[in-house]
């Protein structure tokens, strides 16, 4: 069993996390690849050295381990998935950031937590993805793969602009708005959450459909099954882009259609025996913090 490390490299903690980390692995004996880049910074502010068969780059990293570490915050666990991609590789979210509904494990417990995947402790949370591609006449551009949501806006021009929402090829509404949300129920306590959009178990089959700052006081977030295709047709002649997860961008020529379906793969997420969602929710959140009971005044 090998793990792969990798981690946001601008964190002041994060070589010395890594440090402790490998002394515990090669202590152990366990296997373990460290992203080339995050070995160099360890080597560089700690003066701690990964042996050179213990590194690889990152796009090799993906190939040859059978789970990936992700040291930083939620962003960094995007980024993470979206190196693996359809590998099938479960990810372990080890906390550096500000929430972590996805690094859930602490730092504290890293190293801990992959002992006890070794002896075959832990459980594997399947997530569901978001495809999107944009459609020109009969030609199609890349594909673009969401953990958390896909988001339509406008590009440098700060102007709302006019979204058609399809359902398979029904219409569900049109918008005079900033853009369009279509998150995933992982995505809802992210971006979606911001624009107005409900918070949904991640077990859900769901996605939703939030416009960001409508020019109407009646437009809703909604939530559709997943087993649908959505169509969002652009209409305003402005420049739009088309955003996964806020690290990865499409620019495009409007007006434009965009399809968007759920992806032929799940992220796999590595987690204790203990995780609860609501008890993350309640941590991050401060989900049904009655703060009368601290303070009568």
């Amino acid at each position: 069993m090998i793990f792969g490390i990798r981690g946001n490299i601008f964190k002041n903690e994060l070589a010395s996390i890594v440090q402790r980390l490998v002394k515990g692995l090669d202590k152990e004996g366990i296997d373990y690849i460290c992203e080339i880049q995050l070995a160099n910074l360890v080597k560089r502010k700690s003066g701690h050295t990964i042996k050179k068969d213990h590194t690889a780059a990152e796009k090799e990293l993906v190939k040859v381990c059978d789970f990936m570490v992700s040291i930083g915050g939620d962003g960094t666990f995007l980024a993470t998935a979206k190196l693996v991609g359809s590998r099938n590789l479960p990810i372990i979210g080890v906390n550096l950031g500000k929430l972590g509904f996805l690094a859930e494990t602490a730092t504290k417990d890293a190293f801990g937590f992959i002992k006890k995947i070794i002896q075959g402790k832990y459980i594997i949370d399947e997530r569901t993805v978001l495809e999107a591609v944009s459609i020109s006449g009969n030609s199609a551009s890349r594909s673009l793969f969401g953990v958390n949501e896909i988001v339509i806006n406008q590009n440098e021009i700060v102007k709302t602009i006019e979204i058609s929402v399809f359902f398979n090829n029904q219409l569900v509404n049109s918008y005079h708005a900033d853009g369009m949300i279509i998150s995933t129920p992982t995505g809802s306590t992210g971006y979606s959450l911001s624009a107005g959009g409900p918070i949904v178990f991640p077990k859900t089959e769901v996605f939703i459909l939030s416009p960001i700052s409508p020019h109407t006081l009646t437009a809703r977030p909604v939530i559709l099954p997943d087993n649908g295709i959505f169509k969002v047709k652009i209409n305003s002649r402005v420049p739009v882009c088309m955003v996964a997860d806020g690290n990865d961008i499409l620019k495009l020529k409007a007006p434009a259609m965009i399809e968007i379906r759920k992806a032929p793969y799940k992220i796999k997420i590595a987690k204790s025996l203990e995780s609860n969602y609501f008890k993350v929710l309640t941590a991050k959140l401060l989900w049904g913090e009655d703060k009368r009971k601290k303070s009568r005044y």
